[in-house]
């Protein structure tokens, strides 16, 4: 049978090509590995990478190193192909290889041009971009990408229910990939893009489809160029209005400077808000383990732990800051609370099934399974209505629907502020100082938006309108920073 001469044909290129395959194979189990966040890139100021909300089921495990070995083949095989040199068109007089001298009798006398590399490279990019689509961000639910020179998220978090079926096609498509690399691979010609050859003179006749390619691939990476370029340049602006760090807008100096530090001042920020005994419930009932806290800020983030934060898990019953050095450390209080916090908030979301085992790492694992906070009806009104209206620029999803690190940490928050029968105005408040400082781009763009658009000083923006899904969502985030971008270059 053809498909057993095709697994020959693989097996034959990779004996071949053996070195080649396991440098490809190990890039790609890295990569997929890398998106499945079973790992972290260390960094100088932090950590690269995802952080998975629940280990890996075994098919996943299945799923990445499968992709990994057929993505490699592909590329195996494609590099295999363009090796090949073969000429760009078959003649009438091209003797056929004696092994498909059968298969290629289909190619009419001298009527047909072959384009020797479209089907291979189409196929390769099928099975990386299937292989990827497959690899759901394990932290946001969503994929991260480059999108005009700006970091976009894609929100997938509504695809959940059917990922398993989206990795299955991705599992069809690869196999479709690498089918139609070998095939093209053995029978030495195009597959799908042969086009017939007009008569000599003739004004019709059609492009070849290598055109097409070749155009297709230079406006990719015109595109990818422009990319990088902006995250290269971190967004500096190239509008001749510019002077240091200041603009003119509205025929009036508008200094950054001074807006960043209004939003996320170096000496952040003081609440009122008290810990109380929750930090030491937490670790009693053993869903927060200072040591693996420690570890973690250490080895993720290259953080020492403080003297005030190690006050704080002692049971100090300090005050709420958010500052620029302990914003992780925040994160992860806040993160732990929401997360195992017995509340109807968080077993009404959508992500609540989902979430039953969920283990960030500095605890144990479980998912709203203690009741730490105890809310009255008049509390518990109050954070939920502020909760269904907070949002944060990671994602579309209200504070109320957690499914990242940030989205839990914000209702740990929202609900220690209402056991505290703090007022909404008041937590809103609060919510965007914290969520400024885990995302400064989106709030210092907030606030250049308000000074330039209305004129308005961030301290007197209503901090609601500011959590809502207008200017916090991520949507709403980059309505802002188009607007920025395109009228000032930033």
């Amino acid at each position: 049978m053809f498909f057993y001469t095709l697994v020959d044909h693989i097996i034959d290129v990779l004996k071949k090509r053996v070195v080649m395959f396991f440098v490809v194979l190990g890039l790609f189990l890295g990569l997929f590995a890398f998106f499945f966040g079973l790992y972290t890139i260390p960094l100088p100021e932090g950590v690269l990478g995802f952080y998975r909300m629940e280990t890996p089921t075994p098919f996943e495990y299945f799923y990445f190193v499968f992709s990994s070995v057929v993505s490699a083949l592909i590329v195996v095989m494609t590099f295999h192909r363009i090796r090949l040199k073969l000429p760009a068109r078959m003649n009438r007089s091209d003797e056929p290889d004696s092994k498909t001298e059968n298969i290629s009798s289909n190619i009419s006398d001298g009527n047909t041009r072959p384009n020797n590399h479209s089907v291979g490279q189409a196929a390769s990019l099928l099975g990386v971009a299937t292989g990827m689509f497959g690899a759901v961000c394990p932290a946001c639910l969503g994929i991260n990408f480059l999108l005009f020179g700006n970091v976009f998220t894609a929100q997938l978090s509504f695809l959940i229910p059917y990922i398993f079926w989206i990795q299955l096609s991705g599992i069809a498509l690869l196999l479709l990939g690498l089918y139609l690399v070998a095939k093209s691979s053995y029978e030495k010609k195009c597959i799908l893009c042969s086009v017939e050859v007009k008569e000599s003179g003739s004004s019709d006749t059609p492009a070849s489809p290598k055109f097409f390619i070749n155009i297709l691939a230079g406006t990719v990476v015109l595109l990818l160029v422009f990319q990088i370029a902006g995250v290269v340049t971190g967004g500096v602006l190239t509008d001749t209005n510019k002077k240091d760090n200041t603009l003119i807008a509205n025929d009036k100096l508008v200094d950054v400077d001074e807006i960043v530090e209004l939003v996320t001042p170096v000496d952040g920020f003081n609440t009122d808000v008290r810990w109380g005994d929750v930090v030491s419930r937490m670790i009693s009932t053993g869903v927060l383990d200072p040591q693996k806290l420690e570890d973690i800020l250490i080895k993720r983030y290259g953080q020492e732990m403080k003297p005030e934060w190690s006050a704080i898990l002692a049971g100090e019953d300090a005050t709420l800051e958010i500052s620029n050095d302990n914003a992780v450390f925040m994160m992860y209080l806040l993160w732990v609370l929401a997360k195992h916090n017995d509340n109807q908030i968080l077993h009404d979301s959508q992500f609540s099934k989902y979430f039953s085992n969920y283990d960030i790492g500095v605890g144990r694992a479980g998912y709203g399974d203690i009741l730490l906070l105890p809310l009255t009806l008049a509390q518990q009104q109050i954070a939920k209505e502020v909760a269904e209206n907070a949002y944060r620029p990671c994602c579309g999803n209200s504070t109320a629907a957690p499914d990242c690190s940030h989205g839990f940490s914000a209702l740990g928050l929202i609900q220690l502020m209402a056991s505290q029968n703090f007022s909404k105005t008041e937590i809103f408040d609060v919510f965007v100082k914290f969520n400024s400082f885990w995302f400064p781009e989106t709030y210092v763009k907030n606030a250049l938006y308000f000074q330039i658009k209305e004129d308005k000083n961030w301290s007197d923006v209503d901090k609601e309108l500011i959590a809502g899904i207008k200017y916090s969502s991520l949507r709403g985030s980059y309505k802002v920073k188009n607007y920025l971008k395109e009228n000032f270059g930033i």
